[in-house]
């Protein structure tokens, strides 16, 4: 008898269906089994009943070569010892002993002994890389050692004056390629099970580490409605990631005045939120000395500078305003210019030409007066307002002014709200390009 490659494609074939069993295994609840490193009775159990099935499953695929009846039984007791441990390999090993016994085929005593050490081997290289992903060229390693041991183990091994050459060398490849394959794409399938539950794992763990941040930067501002004296404000802040680069502040002054500022920080994320972070400080801590407009901007031109990326810039409208005049002082560093909704309708004011801080050394900032009547609601927006997009479109400054044209606007919170709907509405299904952030402050003396 001569080479035949059918009987090594059949083997081949059951290796494939025990593969594939094994990875719609991985997809199912049980996937937790394979997934751990740890010793527990549950996976000893259910790997001892998979790899019992196995076995049989082996047993009743294999194929013969002259006297010699080759299998991929072992397959079973590795693959469990693989997972669970000596425990698990040895037990698969017995259960599907039990279960040939029961399907009436017969078990030779090296057979055995050859089922028990494989399931002990596969036990074996658990313990040595439980806390590791198992390596392909190890498991190639472990599939040849395997091999050897069917080969080696019998009565009369495969010895060349009872095969023909051709049958020898079937024989050797029929042993060796099956399993070593077999074992090869089980362990990809489980070490890539385990390195996307690892990723997971990590995901959630940045995830929940992104939303506690997250909170803590929205916690840090302050609240989105404020009223004292004739004043009357409302903010909010819609970071485009879990958290953003633009900030809102107010706080009242000794002198009786209201101080406010609304920033947005070049980029997006983390960079920009720690910068965003850092402004605010440098703001407060410098209007403890000045509440000068273009001192307070100067102060922070000179930190992002100093201290900052090259790269990185902040456009900052900060101010302050009278709640008893309403008069308002204010300075624009390359930010979109201020609204003033009044009740005869709503405009957009010039641009004050100043840079953005953190762009030149020595830039002269200036600043900019004004007097809001009662019932004016001053109006700040960032560019996620302007600029958001629809598709290669984008909102614009202009079509604020007519939207809030559109309609009468009494309080602050409503005009915050209008303008969050309009950027939702004019977005739709795009995801948010920018933060989007809006300081509304109006001006009400007779409240």
């Amino acid at each position: 008898m001569v080479f035949e490659l059918e009987r090594l494609v059949d083997l081949c074939d059951g290796v494939a269906v025990l593969c594939l069993i094994a990875y719609f295994l991985t997809r199912t609840r049980y996937a937790s089994v394979f997934v751990t490193r740890n010793f527990s009775p549950f996976s000893v159990l259910f790997m001892t009943l998979i790899g019992g099935i196995f076995y049989l499953y082996g047993i009743l695929t294999g194929v013969e070569i002259g006297p010699y009846f080759i299998s991929i039984q072992v397959l079973g007791p590795v693959i469990a010892g693989l997972i669970s441990g000596i425990a698990g390999g040895f037990l698969a090993g017995v259960l599907g002993m039990l279960l040939q016994t029961a399907t009436g085929n017969p078990i030779e005593p090296a057979a055995c002994l050859i089922t028990l050490l494989s399931g002990i081997i596969g036990g074996i290289f658990w313990q040595i890389n439980r806390n590791n992903i198992v390596r392909i060229p190890h498991v190639f390693f472990l599939g040849c050692l395997i091999g050897i041991i069917q080969f080696s183990i019998g009565e009369t091994g495969i010895r060349p004056e009872i095969l023909e050459p051709g049958e020898i060398l079937e024989g050797i490849l029929d042993i060796f390629l099956p399993t070593i394959a077999g074992l090869v794409i089980f362990v990809f399938i489980i070490n890539n099970l385990r390195t996307e539950a690892e990723n997971t794992r990590r995901s959630y763990k940045i995830e929940g580490e992104l939303q506690a941040a997250r909170q803590i930067q929205l916690d840090s501002l302050p609240g989105q409605t404020f009223t004292w004296k004739s004043l009357n404000l409302a903010a909010s802040l819609i970071p485009v990631s879990y958290i953003g680069g633009d900030l809102y502040d107010y706080r009242k002054l000794e002198d009786g005045s209201l101080y406010f500022a609304l920033g947005d920080v070049s980029g997006k994320g983390v960079p920009a939120a720690l910068l965003m972070s850092s402004t605010r400080m440098i703001l407060r801590s410098r209007l403890r000395e000045t509440k000068n407009p273009c001192a307070l901007v100067s102060e922070v031109n000179r930190s992002f500078l100093e201290d900052g990326d090259n790269k990185q810039f902040l456009t900052l409208i900060t101010g302050h305003i009278c709640p008893d005049t309403g008069e308002v002082t204010f300075c624009n560093a390359g930010h979109p210019p201020p609204f003033i909704i009044s009740r005869s309708g709503t405009y957009g004011l010039e641009p004050d030409g100043n840079l953005p801080a953190g762009i030149m050394e020595d830039e002269e900032y200036i600043s900019r007066k004004l007097t809001l009547k009662p019932g004016d609601i001053l109006t700040i927006v960032s560019d996620g307002v302007t600029e958001a997009e629809r598709g290669e479109e984008l909102y614009g400054f202009e079509q604020v002014v007519q939207r809030l044209n559109e309609k009468p606007f009494f309080k602050p919170e409503d005009v915050v709200k209008f303008l969050n709907k309009e950027v939702r509405q004019w977005t739709g299904d795009n995801p948010q390009s920018d933060d989007c952030t809006i300081l509304a402050i109006g001006y009400y003396p007779e409240q």
